[in-house]
């Protein structure tokens, strides 16, 4: 005997036959719960089982936040005072940096009043009153070129008088240096410094200034004159020659008094001759008018020749 091949079609008249039973059973259950009094399990689907879970999610975020917040409570106010505290802390930072800006802006109004033209007096005020901003800083550089200056027209005339400028150059020069990043401001003080030491006779300490601005600010402005200056002082002439000059005692010369002498004639000491070799001048006067002659008015010496 033959069997039968299963066809696809009994396959699925089977399945709805069984889900059909099925369901009359669970009617069957529900209705007998019914009359007995016992719940009605309701059947569960795919969008009742997500609610579900949503449900169960959001219960367990409430549970998390109320149990959050029972634990934050008791120093709720010390939080609330903290942010209190930053809020005024974020408020004072603000003031500080605007006032600091306009500081900023009044230390370089008062450094451009100083050096238009330039004031002495103003520049030493910029440096105390701005002291550590760059504008107090430019003040100070301006202060020791000047303090160098001076100090150099004056080596050829009193040395007593130069040496104290020339120092107070070089200090101000290396204040300026300490901690400094490079910089316009840092070439110029560098190489400022270096030009005091030369004048000072420290003619190593130069050098290696030189050599320094050179190399560190290869495409500065003052680049090749330091090459330049760093090259005179090779050698042991230049040497010699600086040893030389400091042994050179230079004093100021004694000052000429041109002051008129009295008595001499108002010509100068070109003009003056012998009383007794100058005539008498002829008086238009009386002779009574005139108790001496006009000879004996004139000096009886000849005063000495002015240099």
């Amino acid at each position: 005997m033959k069997k039968r091949s299963a066809r696809p079609g009994d396959s699925r008249n089977h399945e709805r036959r069984f889900g059909e039973r099925q369901t009359s059973r669970s009617e069957d259950e529900d209705n007998l719960a019914t009359r007995e009094g016992r719940p009605v399990r309701l059947p569960v689907t795919n969008d009742s089982a997500e609610e579900v879970a949503e449900e169960v999610e959001g219960n367990a975020l409430a549970d998390g936040i109320a149990a959050a917040v029972d634990a934050i409570r008791p120093h709720l106010r010390a939080i609330l005072m903290g942010i209190a505290g930053l809020f005024l802390a974020s408020l004072g930072w603000m003031w500080v940096q605007q006032q600091r800006a306009s500081l900023v802006a009044k230390s370089w109004d008062d450094y451009m009043f100083a050096i238009s033209p330039v004031d002495p007096a103003a520049l030493a005020d910029v440096s105390t009153q701005h002291s550590g901003t760059p504008a107090g800083e430019w003040a100070d550089l301006i202060q020791a070129e000047m303090a160098l200056d001076e100090g150099a027209e004056l080596l050829f005339v009193d040395r007593d008088r130069a040496m104290p400028k020339l120092q107070a150059a070089a200090d101000g020069y290396a204040a300026l240096l300490v901690g400094r990043q490079k910089g316009l401001l840092a070439e110029r003080a560098m190489f400022g410094l270096a030009k005091a030491n030369e004048s000072l006779g420290k003619i190593d300490d130069a050098r290696q200034g030189y050599e320094a601005v050179a190399s560190d600010y290869p495409g500065g402005a003052l680049a090749g004159m330091a090459r330049q200056r760093s090259r005179s002082l090779e050698g042991e002439r230049a040497r010699e020659w600086y040893t030389w000059f400091a042994a050179q005692k230079m004093t100021p010369p004694t000052p000429i008094d041109n002051s008129p002498i009295l008595g001499a004639p108002a010509g100068g000491s070109d003009d003056a001759a012998p009383a007794a070799a100058a005539p008498a001048p002829e008086s238009e006067a009386p002779a009574s008018a005139t108790e001496t002659p006009a000879v004996e008015a004139a000096p009886a010496t000849t005063p000495a020749t002015q240099e």
